[in-house]
């Protein structure tokens, strides 16, 4: 709803400039003028951009960025250190769970890396309620025996570093497997 009624805009500020109101228009566009004239060469973003910048940053060097993925200070463990499983452990792993008769499936997981400093070949699972044998195997029919072992609570199962290793799965991600008892 319009508060003049039916005359527009255009009429009005014709009205303006007729009515001899020209001088007090031009004095308020001169000071905004100047207000923004003043006002900017003190921004810092403009004085750089003009070139007058103590400074300049190479357009083609992106500003350095913290990793959001680094660990936190003072963290200095890798996979490896962390994986005290050895290659012969896994191999018996896999060879068990290659030979072992299936004690029964009990379902599909997506799981995802546990905490890594809780050594051995182990799943948590909400699949069992107290720890028993089991293999763990993937799509690709990687397989390799496991302890299984109750998840303890909400969330999503869990598989130990060594266990991912063993199956040869990335550490980050989620993972379907099939979990069975052995």
């Amino acid at each position: 709803m319009r508060a003049h009624g039916k005359r527009g805009w255009r009429a009005r500020f014709a009205s303006l400039l007729s009515a001899g109101k020209q001088e007090t228009i031009m004095r308020a566009a001169i000071t905004v003028v100047l207000a923004v004239a003043v006002g900017l060469p003190g921004c810092g973003r403009l004085r750089d951009a003009l070139g007058g910048g103590a400074t300049a940053v190479s357009s083609t060097t992106p500003p350095a960025r913290p990793n959001p993925v680094a660990p936190p200070p003072g963290v200095t463990a890798t996979a490896a250190s962390l994986d005290t499983v050895s290659e012969a452990e896994k191999a018996e792993a896999r060879a068990v769970a290659a030979a072992a008769p299936a004690g029964g499936t009990l379902g599909e997981e997506t799981v995802a890396l546990g905490d890594p400093t809780d050594a051995g070949l182990w799943v948590k699972t909400g699949l069992v309620t107290a720890e028993v044998a089991g293999t763990v195997r993937t799509a690709g029919g990687e397989a390799v025996a496991v302890t299984l072992r109750p998840l303890g609570g909400a969330g999503g199962a869990q598989i130990s570093l060594s266990a991912l290793q063993a199956l040869g799965l990335p550490l980050a991600g989620l993972h379907p497997v099939t979990v069975a008892r052995r």
